[in-house]
């Protein structure tokens, strides 16, 4: 039993470290956008714009070169999640690239945070370079985090998260 708990582990380990390397966490290939205002058309040359939910705000900066996406920008929490919360405990924000009808074509991580224990010196800001899959007319963003406060009587958290639909 101990044998294959180890070999368990040690599988789960190699999955992790793989999707940690290609940029990718899970995959929504297919899953269709159906909310306009949250898809920005790609267009060649350089742009900025900011993707924004109740929770999180991505300021964003990209240049569309033939076949790569070179983006930036800076991931914000807002309202009372910037506020009441002082840890980011695991935060990921993914890059949705989507044909013309909205669908997810491929997605990449472009921002990942774990254990900071305070919000205020979380360094977020993400720059990547990344290639453009073919048909790729739109790009979306999703995240998934959770966020906590060390209060007195003991922590307190939230999971935050907009998932494409």
């Amino acid at each position: 039993m101990f044998r294959f708990m180890q070999v368990f582990f040690l599988i789960m380990v190699a999955v992790v470290s793989f999707n940690g390397c290609n940029g990718r966490l899970f995959s929504y290939k297919g899953v269709t956008i159906t909310q306009k205002n949250r898809m920005v058309q790609l267009q060649q040359g350089d742009h900025q714009g900011i993707w924004k939910t109740n929770e999180l705000e991505l300021n964003y900066h990209y240049q569309m070169l033939p076949e790569t996406l070179n983006i930036s920008g800076t991931v914000n929490l807002v309202g009372g999640f910037a506020t009441g919360f002082s840890s980011v405990d695991r935060l990921v924000v993914q890059l949705l690239f989507l044909n013309n009808q909205g669908t997810v074509i491929e997605n990449f991580i472009v921002y990942s945070a774990n254990n900071y224990h305070s919000i205020n010196y979380i360094p977020m800001i993400f720059d990547r370079t990344i290639p453009i899959p073919a048909e790729t007319h739109a790009i979306s963003f999703t995240y998934d985090g959770m966020l906590s406060d060390g209060g007195g009587d003991g922590p307190t958290g939230i999971s935050i998260w907009n998932f494409p639909h």
